[in-house]
């Protein structure tokens, strides 16, 4: 029988752009390249390991011969003795072909955090055959930052088309996963298959991934036994085909929560079930802030579907447009409501504190870069989920509109008692003063107010860099721009502020 793991120190490293972070000391950081019988006794690996596009394919990773591929990295990560500090390799640019595998083994307090330049930048490919990353219960901590997974179709059964979770602890941040496919029959996640696990998803985008059997579940994610926790994230085009249950989550006998999200435009095909949510066995999902919308199935439930000793509860969220099987919305029973919801159909099991209104009164509009990590489904103050619930709200023992949105925007804006339903908060910019409201060129300006988030600034008819600090203070200096009265305007997704400024000669030489 191998050491027992000590998991105390667990937790997320918050690295540079670029790098993934290893514990040093590691018995077997598994790869498709390579076991820990391969490697070379003499490897002398440093605290800093890098991968280029145009790196070798063999090598130490180092700033001066990078490797060229993050399989090889982690290989030579291995060789580093173990002092409990971590390894950084640094991944450039470019699209990687990686096939990690982490086999159920003990390994020595191992933390691996791998990230990315950008999502735009970076991208790790199973290159349409088998997974990215499969792990077990002993592997390390695992960690996926800023990048892209793509092209991965799953090899084993219920794996996950990229990402095979068996019952270690993952979190993944500011990751999209777009086009992966879980094809082996019964499958489950077409991106992601979290199977006893504990897993955090933060910031991050599931677009196009798909659940191609007959028995399958989670166009995107698929929960199993584990604890699953979603914040800020978009679901959308993620499907499941001909049979199973949950167009972008599904969730079998294990915990999930959902926060400050949008799910959009997902769907199941054939008699599959729950357009948005599928809920098996002794499934328990809490769902806040989030906006579901335009979600469909073929069969029952176009929001959800729970089978029998499912449980799902809805609290301030944004519900439309989910249609399923003779227009059914929430199918199976199960479904709970926490308050202040806003949704288009009175068939699911809502309370009098949530509002039934038609999608046309809540108008959500076409998702689109709003700001933050994700896009979003944004609300105009016209809207029926605007100012829906009150400061008093509590999910979880947690103040609701102390919380942010999707984006990070501050749900509570300035002395407002209500804040919005859904995954966006409105929130236009409001100036409460200036000082000093006259001066020369150069002289530093400060502006109070809220709803400074996602700005643009205009100093009468210039520019200039500004600061924000906590979405309550600006601050700036007055442009070299003519002088008289001026007028600075604030402007983001919201509206628009303005306040006057008088801009003086400057001192005579």
């Amino acid at each position: 029988m191998g050491a027992m793991v000590d998991r105390s120190r667990a937790g997320r490293f918050f690295n540079t752009i670029g790098v993934v972070t290893v514990m040093a000391g590691t018995a077997l950081l598994g790869t498709g390249v390579a076991d820990a019988s391969s490697l070379l006794a003499s490897t002398s690996a440093s605290t800093e390991l890098y991968v280029s596009a145009h790196g070798a394919t063999g090598g130490a990773c180092s700033k001066s011969h990078p490797c060229k591929s993050v399989d090889r990295a982690v290989v030579v990560a291995n060789g580093v003795p173990y002092n409990d500090t971590p390894v950084t390799i640094n991944v450039g640019k470019g699209s990687f072909v990686t096939h990690l595998n982490f086999p159920d083994k003990p390994y020595p307090e191992p933390k691996l955090t791998i990230t990315g330049i950008s999502a735009s930048a970076t991208t790790l490919t199973a290159s349409g055959s088998g997974s990215v990353l499969v792990a077990f219960a002993d592997a390390p901590q695992i960690t996926v930052e800023r990048l892209t997974v793509s092209g991965a179709t799953g090899t084993s059964d219920g794996s996950g088309g990229a990402v095979h979770d068996g019952g270690n602890v993952m979190n993944f941040d500011d990751v999209t996963f777009s086009h992966n496919k879980s094809i082996v029959t019964p499958d489950s996640g077409g991106a992601i298959f979290d199977d006893g696990g504990t897993m955090t998803i933060t910031d991050s985008t599931f677009i196009d991934n798909t659940v191609g059997s007959t028995q399958g579940g989670g166009g995107a994610v698929a929960e199993q036994g584990g604890t699953l926790s979603i914040t800020g994230s978009l679901f959308s085009g993620n499907t499941v085909e001909s049979a199973g249950s949950g167009g972008a989550l599904y969730v079998n006998d294990g915990h999930l929560s959902v926060a400050n999200s949008t799910i959009t435009a997902n769907s199941v095909t054939g008699t599959a079930t729950g357009g948005a949510i599928g809920l098996d066995q002794a499934a328990h999902t809490t769902v806040k802030g989030t906006t579901i919308n335009a979600n469909s199935a073929s069969g029952s439930g176009g929001l959800v579907s729970g089978l029998a000793g499912s449980k799902i509860s809805f609290g301030g969220d944004v519900l439309i447009g989910n249609l399923g099987a003779g227009g059914s919305v929430c199918s199976g029973g199960g479904d709970s409501d926490l308050g202040y919801n806003v949704i288009d159909q009175a068939t699911c099991s809502m309370g009098g504190k949530t509002k039934v209104e038609s999608a046309t009164a809540v108008g959500l509009l076409p998702l689109a870069s709003n700001g933050g990590p994700t896009r979003t489904e944004r609300i105009k103050k016209s809207s029926a989920a605007h100012s829906v619930v009150p400061t008093s709200f509590k999910v979880a023992g947690a103040s609701f509109c102390s919380g942010q949105d999707q984006r990070g925007v501050p749900r509570r804006q300035g002395p407002a008692t209500k804040c919005d339903s859904g995954g966006y908060q409105f929130g236009p910019p409001v100036i409460k003063g200036i000082s000093p409201d006259k001066g020369t060129p150069g002289t530093a300006v400060t502006i109070d107010g809220y709803g400074l988030d996602f700005l643009s600034l205009h100093f009468g008819g210039a520019a200039p860099k500004f600061s924000v600090s906590g979405d309550v203070k600006i601050s700036t200096a007055v442009p070299s721009i003519a002088k008289g009265e001026v007028t600075i305007t604030l402007s983001n997704r919201d509206g628009q502020a303005t306040t006057k400024f008088d801009v003086l000669p400057p001192p005579k030489k």
